[in-house]
């Protein structure tokens, strides 16, 4: 062990062993949580696996400055947003995950039901998401939660498939009255003198009543946001050497700094909700909506002007297209609760759906000549789901009580991708004239520049329906002793078939302070219908010869006429194996700490295959009418996995007398993937002396996100006064190549954040703040550039944009 992580545990160990470090308020520590137990709802000290809840006024706090994804990440240990530099909609709907695995992996509920899907599939590789196409968690309004609950355990026999990892649930207000308003602003520090990434959001919600016993809550968060870019000098030829060998004058003159546009993407976002609830005699009728609306630039990589994606008719310059997205998300929900026999019912119905149109601006599609468009509509991605649920729970009179829920579901999903405009894919043929230098007589590159294509061949419409039944157990033995069990069943209409869960938990009470919990539980995830349908083209980064270059690329179907000659086969489920077992320490009133250690066995993992190129793969895309220079790749059950894990996480609240209160916070996870087995190479893969899974992308899977992550943090308030200060440590992470000497190793750093405010009076508050105070960036990239990229880690956990200031006002009324 280095000195840096022999200091780093101690004082870890130091922090959570001092008597007033770390723990929870007893308001917090007795508060009913409904996740978790499908019957009776349980306190987060006496649930049976770990619990994390995330209040909303936190939240909205947060909510100015990071999207609700990252304020996941800085409060919960073992969740992580993993930040994509530029890359379509990635650096949108990030990756992001619980427990080392990735957003496909966690079941995401809104009171319970289950959230919908987005429609934009995770190609990152990595162990974040890969293929999948998990719930955009950014387009549920922050202002609209009460709070969120977050599972850290394996729940698919609970909840069903998805929930491998856990499940996180968010609570919806339900006030009658009152509402705040938050206006916030703020922009990046200062890089190379240059400030941007400049952001204005306003939230609001109130609470009505409705009639004598219901309640309406409206809330809507609004959020503009400036690109930010860290891109350096292009180094290199830009326009083509003229007649004699002479080098163009321009060459000398050239603005050179960030030519490359790809960053922090230029958004308009909209997110609003109503929730209501009314009483009908014993009966209660409820219902939900959430409407999203996002519009993004994203800026792309600079196209030379003497490369074959240019046209100097057009830009004689050279250009950065963008990569454009508009999209609408929604999803109701229904239904009505009641008792009849002692049994509480609950009959609910819910549809959501994600539907975004994609494009290109600023751009070209070179083969078509001087004529071509400069923006294109490249497709259209959309995802539905209709979820209905019969739920009954009942509490019976044995040994200490014994809670029984049991209900049906009924789920129905589609995928579908729609091409777009036939100009953005077609092959016009054009070939370069005299005046292009070495290009004279080539054929321009085909397919709009900068952007994610579909051809009517990569289309999809895939649908699908599941049917499931489950019962879940929980017995008090004793005071001490409590026992749950629960099991699941169920049915796709596709390939992905059936399966059965099962999960058994235990909670035994040493004494007063000290409680034991475990579980074990198998779990189930059907491919995603995206992992099994979508299909596209598009241009990436990835090294090649020891220098970062752009590299076209094509993901196929599984089962379509290329990935058949490449050796795909159908997507199979994947199935689970999880282990936990951990300690609930109460040693003080007030205080506790939690430890859970954890193992998930996952196998038959869908993964993307490594870049597969050559005079052979060349001849198969030639054959099925696709350029020969593209790179292709595909969805296969790739890998087994074994994530093993520990999680600490501990609060504590003081009352210091005259000097105000303090509360202390701390959290730690220790995460880490091992490949168990790799799936033998097809055979034609092999005869072409290409392999499946290859060292780059075993490298994203077990090394590409760090295996710790600390979070302290600290509030003091005093009267009207209060301050914020975190302090997160996250741990080194890896970039691995095919050629060894390529890869790339990113060390450890320390972010600090700091929020200050004040109370004006009873109804306006105002606050400033930094994150990321000290603007720190990852290390920087050991790998040769040639297209001036930002210099720094790509996939760091913190993103490679440094600090942000904000500030705040609320108002409260």
């Amino acid at each position: 062990m280095s000195k840096a992580a022999l200091l780093l545990y101690t004082s870890l160990a130091t922090v959570l062993t001092a008597v007033p470090a770390i723990a929870q308020s007893d308001s917090e520590l007795t508060e009913v949580v409904v996740t978790g137990s499908r019957g009776q709802a349980r306190t987060v000290v006496s649930s049976p696996a770990p619990i994390d809840v995330i209040g909303g006024e936190t939240l909205e706090r947060m909510g100015g400055a990071a999207p609700l994804r990252d304020a996941l990440t800085q409060l919960i240990p073992s969740f992580q947003a993993q930040t994509v530099a530029s890359s379509s909609w990635d650096s949108l709907a990030r990756p992001a995950g619980l427990r080392g695995l990735g957003g496909v992996h966690v079941l995401v509920l809104v009171d319970g039901k289950r959230r919908h899907n987005s429609s934009l599939t995770n190609l990152n590789t990595g162990n974040l998401s890969n293929g999948g196409n998990p719930v955009d968690l950014d387009l549920i309004p922050s202002s609209a939660i009460a709070r969120i609950e977050v599972l850290r355990d394996g729940a698919a026999a609970q909840y069903g498939s998805d929930a491998i990892a856990g499940v996180i649930n968010v609570i919806l207000k339900k006030n009658t009255d009152g509402g705040r308003l938050n206006v916030n602003a703020g922009q990046r520090f200062s890089y190379n003198g240059v400030t941007d990434g400049e952001t204005v959001q306003a939230d609001i919600w109130h609470g009505f009543k409705l009639g004598d016993d219901g309640y309406l809550t409206l809330a809507l968060d609004a959020k503009v946001q400036n690109d930010a870019l860290r891109g350096v000098d292009m180094p290199g030829q830009l326009y083509f050497t003229l007649p004699g060998g002479v080098a163009d004058p321009r060459e000398a003159t050239a603005h050179r700094y960030q030519l490359y546009r790809g960053g922090l993407p230029k958004t308009k976002s909209a997110t609003m909700s109503a929730n209501a609830g009314h009483s009908l005699g014993e009966a209660e009728v409820y219902a939900s909506a959430t409407l999203g609306f996002r519009d993004a630039v994203v800026g792309q990589g600079f196209r030379r002007p003497n490369s074959n994606q240019n046209l100097i008719q057009i830009f004689p310059d050279g250009f950065a297209p963008n990569y454009t997205l508009d999209e609408v998300d929604f999803q109701t929900s229904g239904g009505l609760r009641w008792m009849a026999g002692g049994w509480n019912l609950d009959l609910s119905t819910t549809f959501g759906k994600n539907e975004v149109d994609h494009g290109s601006s600023n751009t070209l599609n070179a083969s078509l000549g001087p004529s071509s468009p400069t923006s294109f509509h490249t497709f259209t991605s959309s995802f539905e789901q209709w979820t209905t649920n019969f739920d009954l729970n009942r509490q019976f009179d044995v040994l200490g009580g014994l809670s029984v829920a049991t209900g049906l579901e009924y789920r129905w999903e589609r995928y579908r991708t729609r091409v777009g405009d036939p100009l953005a894919y077609a092959a016009g043929g054009y070939v370069y004239p005299t005046g292009y230098g070495n290009l004279a007589g080539r054929a321009a590159s085909v397919g709009a520049q900068g952007a994610v294509v579909l051809s009517p061949a990569d289309e999809a419409d895939i649908s699908r329906s599941n049917y499931a039944a489950y019962i879940d157990l929980g017995l008090d033995v004793t005071d001490k002793l409590f026992v749950a069990a629960a099991a699941r069943y169920e049915e796709y209409d596709d390939a992905a078939g059936d399966v059965l869960s099962g999960k058994v938990s235990a909670r035994y009470e040493l004494n007063d302070a000290v409680a034991v919990r475990a579980t074990v539980s198998n779990g189930f995830r059907a491919p995603s219908l995206s992992q099994q349908g979508y299909a596209q083209t598009s241009n990436q980064a990835n090294i090649v010869n020891g220098v970062f270059t752009f590299v076209e690329s094509k993901t196929v179907r599984p089962e379509s006429p290329v990935g058949q000659a490449l050796g795909a086969q159908p997507l199979e489920p994947e199935t689970s194996t999880n282990y936990s077992l951990g300690l609930a320490l109460t040693p003080l009133r007030g205080l506790s700490v939690t430890v859970d250690a954890y193992r998930i066995e996952l196998r038959d993992r869908i993964a993307l295959t490594g870049l597969l190129s050559g005079a052979g793969v060349a001849r198969v895309l030639t054959q099925n009418g696709f350029p020969s220079n593209l790179s292709v790749r595909y969805f296969a059950n790739a890998i087994d996995t074994n994530t093993t894990g520990l999680d600490i996480v501990s609060a504590y609240s003081r009352d210091l007398d005259e000097l105000g209160r303090l509360r202390l916070t701390a959290g730690f996870n220790w995460n880490k993937t091992r490949i168990a087995g790799i799936a033998a190479d097809p055979t034609q893969l092999a005869g072409l002396g290409l392999t499946l899974f290859d060292r780059q992308q075993q490298g994203a899977v077990t090394l590409s996100t760090p295996r710790t992550k600390l979070l302290l943090g600290a509030e003091w308030t005093k009267d009207r006064w209060r301050v914020n200060l975190r302090e997160n440590r996250y741990g080194a992470f890896d970039n691995i190549n095919n050629i060894p000497t390529s890869d790339q190793h990113y060390g450890a750093k320390w972010i600090t954040d700091l929020e200050v405010g004040y109370e004006v009076n009873e109804k306006v508050s105002v606050a400033v703040g930094a994150n990321n105070l000290f603007d720190v960036y990852p290390d920087r990239n050991t790998v040769p550039d040639t297209n001036g990229f930002a210099p720094f880690g790509g996939n760091s956990p913190f993103g490679v944009f440094g600090g942000y200031y904000y500030g705040r006002l609320t108002v409260n009324f």
